[in-house]
């Protein structure tokens, strides 16, 4: 990280220097990068074993992984010794680049150093904690105490340093660290083991960022090693508590977490021996919030080794002879039932899951087999379990981050979706998707009822649609595009991928109108907040579009936001708004001011993605009107459009004009696809209703205002 070019300022070679933000995106990528090098590596050696072949060519990826766990610490250090240097420190100062720094303010002394020193420390702790064993704890000993320990966090970063620091306490003493550290706060709150951790929870931060450290040194200093394998064993309700607050912070390697937290979290669940005080006082919402950190631990822990509780080993199941062995999603159960009266361990219980079906670190349509596989059981598991209204907006995180999947399985016109859900990658035949599992309707439906109570719980989901739909738009329009240019020989007009698109869409967007009137209660849309925050940004000239605004670089609210525009928007005022002259009795004002916000939405899309750009059949007559269109040639933003009376009817005049009302028009022409797409869009929305309705007596009273 430091420059290596000879000059003055800057360039010197003796200046060390970092970019915050570029370094913040290369410490993540380590992080990755040594999370999967053990996920992959222990399952390969899990076969090898299975096999009964030898594992030795693994060593080399062993190494691989070590280097990387031992190199995080290192570079963790460095950034957090940047950002001391830049006050106010956030996602506003990335744009600072290079940022000078003396390196020797880097607390490392050569490995072999470090391990003596570190052994010092650890003699000089043992021998404060027997002069106050068994006798009053006087001033100068917590003194002293608290001296000693600013020592180890001083060099939290320093992996030799501190494995030798643990090494030297042992299993015992160093899970009762944790007390040692509170029992100084809580006897003088406001004399801090140092100035860099004035608070209780900064310096149990700061100590498990240390033995975090260490763990990347367990090759070295064997000792340590022999500490963490005592520490992973399940043990009494204090050392839990204690290791709770090891883990809590810091990244550790992805087996031995996993191991951790299947010990002393998952089993106790499963054998009914986890105490309620466990829950209550904060020690297994610490050990969920590991996982949440190490997706691939998480998976590890909850699914077993492997992933398969079915296939584990008797002795590590507290299963009885000749009792079947428990399904991910049973284990899912009973973990849920133990937190789902607690709001925090329920809210870490949410976060783990979210994180070992992939949400924080892949991306949906390219998640890894492992994450969705988890994901797919939580997904058909979760309507079966009680929860707390923390868990909700994980759950629509898990959905949102799955869109691919939900749109797949709403392929109303696929008698395979109405059949059950499984897992495994199949043809979707919608461009631009691989599905990882299938999801029937009615599972998609069930699930979105978890969340489906509040625009909030809803927003992460709203927001993962509107990401697919974006995305989906650009290559059916780069589809369609292609297709004009090379014409079938017959010349047969079949269904543009536009169309196809937004049937689907369409379809997803039933299924999520048909949970949320079931949840709510009302088939009233009105009553829906959504439409407050759609005209509160038409009044004040916001642009949400779903299509022509791009999610990158704006708020999550204002994607989401999209998504419920379009969805509400292109429903009973289509037909009117299309055909003016035979206005809807039923549709009121409010209805087609959606209904034609959300035609304009499409057409400025259309245009955007250049598709007037290409050569006939499309039959496009660009907008003149002043009324409609600014001096760079592009549609007025709708907010414009809407004030005035005359340019609304400009735009429909113009959507006319291309087509959008002939039914003898080419259906590749501009007009026509924008309100063919659209129908379509309203068209799938009911029937993804009716059919839900056909086995839901609560929707169907819904949709009729009749009892069942």
């Amino acid at each position: 990280m430091s420059p290596t070019p000879s000059g003055t300022g800057p360039l010197d070679p003796g200046v060390s220097g970092i970019d915050p933000a570029l370094m913040d995106g290369f410490v993540a990528a380590m992080s990755r990068a040594h999370a999967l090098i053990g996920e992959h590596s222990r399952a390969l050696r899990d076969e090898l074993e299975r096999a009964r072949v030898s594992a030795s060519a693994l060593t080399p990826v062993k190494a691989v992984e070590d280097w990387t766990g031992e190199q995080l610490p290192r570079l963790r250090t460095r950034l957090e010794v940047i950002r001391r240097k830049v006050p106010g420190w956030g996602p506003l100062v990335t744009a600072r680049g290079l940022i000078t720094y003396d390196e020797g303010q880097v607390p490392y002394a050569s490995p072999g150093e470090s391990r003596e020193e570190g052994a010092a420390l650890a003699a000089l702790y043992r021998d404060n904690l027997a002069r106050s064993a068994g006798k009053v704890d006087t001033k100068g000993l917590r003194e002293e105490r608290a001296a000693l320990l600013s020592r180890l966090l001083a060099r939290k970063g320093d992996a030799d340093f501190a494995a030798a620091f643990f090494a030297g306490l042992g299993a015992r003493a160093t899970v009762r660290l944790p007390e040692d550290v509170r029992l100084l706060y809580d006897d003088s709150p406001t004399v801090p083991v140092d100035d860099r951790h004035t608070g209780k929870e900064a310096a149990l931060a700061g100590l498990s960022a240390a033995f975090a450290a260490a763990t990347a040194a367990r090759r070295r200093v064997p000792a340590f090693g022999k500490v963490m394998d005592d520490l992973a064993r399940r043990g009494d309700e204090a050392h839990r508590d204690g290791l709770s607050w090891l883990v809590s912070t810091g990244h550790f390697p992805t087996g031995w977490l996993a191991s951790v937290a299947r010990a002393n979290v998952v089993l106790p669940m499963l054998s009914r021996t986890l105490r309620q005080t466990e829950i209550s006082l904060g020690t297994t919402s610490r050990f969920l919030r590991a996982l949440a950190g190490n997706p691939a631990a998480a998976r590890a822990a909850v699914g077993g080794a492997g992933g398969d509780w079915t296939s584990q080993p008797p002795s590590t199941l507290p299963v009885p002879s000749g009792i079947p062995r428990p399904t991910l999603g049973g284990v899912l159960s009973v973990m849920n039932a133990y937190v789902a009266g607690d709001r925090r361990t329920s809210d870490a219980f949410g976060s783990m899951l979210a994180a070992a079906s992939g949400v924080y670190d892949e991306k949906d349509g390219a998640h890894s087999q492992d994450a969705a596989r988890f994901a797919f059981h939580v997904i058909t598991t979760a309507p079966e379990l009680s929860m707390h209204d923390v868990m909700k907006r994980h759950l629509a995180e898990i959905g949102g981050s799955y869109a691919t999947e939900f749109a797949a399985g709403a392929d109303t016109l696929d008698p395979g979706s109405s059949g059950a859900g499984r897992f495994g990658t199949f043809d979707d035949e919608l461009p631009g998707t691989k599905p990882a599992f299938r999801l029937s309707l009615r599972d998609g439906y069930r699930y979105l009822q978890l969340f489906a109570d509040t625009d909030e719980n809803m927003e992460p989901f709203d927001r993962g649609m509107a990401g697919l739909a974006q995305r989906l738009f650009t290559l059916s329009l780069d589809i369609d595009k292609h297709r004009i240019a090379h014409p079938p020989a017959d010349g047969s007009q079949p269904v543009t991928a536009v169309e196809h698109l937004f049937s689907r869409l369409g379809a997803v967007s039933g299924m999520q109108f048909a949970a949320m009137k079931v949840v709510r209660g009302t088939a009233d849309a009105e009553a829906r907040r959504g439409y407050e925050t759609f005209e509160l940004a038409l009044d004040k000239g916001a642009d949400i579009a779903l299509l022509s605004t791009p999610t990158f670089g704006l708020p999550a609210a204002a994607a989401a936001a999209g998504w419920t525009v379009f969805s509400w928007a292109v429903k009973d005022g289509l037909g009117a708004v299309l055909e003016p002259d035979a206005r809807l009795p039923d549709v009121n004002d409010k209805e087609l001011t959606k209904t034609m916000a959300a035609l304009h939405d499409m057409a400025a899309a259309l245009m955007d993605g250049g598709y007037t750009g290409a050569k006939p059949p499309v039959r496009f007559r660009a907008p003149t009107d002043p009324l409609i269109v600014g001096d760079d040639g592009r549609l007025r933003p709708y907010a414009e459009i809407a004030k005035d009376p005359k340019a609304m009817t400009a735009f429909l005049e113009w959507l006319k004009s291309n087509g959008s009302t002939d039914d003898r028009a080419d259906r590749r022409s501009f007009g026509r696809l924008a309100a063919s797409a659209a129908s379509k869009f309203s068209a799938q929305q009911d029937v993804a209703q009716a059919l839900l309705a056909a086995s839901d007596k609560r929707l169907t009273s819904m949709l009729t205002g009749r009892d069942q």
